[in-house]
């Protein structure tokens, strides 16, 4: 079970990346993926890009905004990957635990910008960076040095 474990965490880590990178971002920028709830038309993913990058930006990395958008979407994620339990177990138990990871070290890190800027260098390397499409990794940058998107910057004190 420990070994499924690690690769639950392996396999989250690509999925957070993959999730990041096209649906966060590409669809993101996308103006033409919404859902119609009534006569209203919600862009689902457009308040990554348009908001949580915009107000990082501004507020030096800060943003103190909770996403509920952010645990629905892990949410659906876990229940689209739940069948996995059944076969393997510690690898579900690793997304599990990747989740609640990315839920706390994403929310920290736009709390704590000076913290972030030494400790999750890679995210605030993200956002506060030349090239907002590198470093897609929050927890961790293992998919991002494995896919060769991380990418560090020096910043002036």
């Amino acid at each position: 079970m420990p070994i499924q474990f690690i690769f639950g965490l392996i396999i989250a880590n690509f999925v957070e990346w993959l999730v990041h990178k096209y649906v966060l971002h590409k669809l993101g920028k996308m103006r033409t993926r919404f859902l119609i709830l009534g006569k209203k038309k919600i862009f689902v993913f457009l308040t990554h890009w348009n908001q949580h990058h915009r107000i990082s930006r501004k507020n030096d990395f800060r943003d103190s905004a909770f996403s509920f958008r952010e645990i629905f979407g892990i949410f659906i994620l876990l229940v689209i990957a739940f069948p996995i339990w059944f076969i393997l177990p510690g690898i579900y138990y690793g997304f599990i635990f990747s989740a609640m990871l990315y839920l706390l070290v994403h929310n920290i890190s736009h709390k704590y910008p000076e913290f972030s800027k030494k400790y999750i260098r890679w995210h605030y390397d993200h956002h506060m960076g030349k090239n907002q499409n590198k470093n897609w990794c929050v927890t961790y940058p293992l998919a991002d040095y494995l896919l060769g998107t991380r990418i560090k910057y020096e910043y002036r004190e």
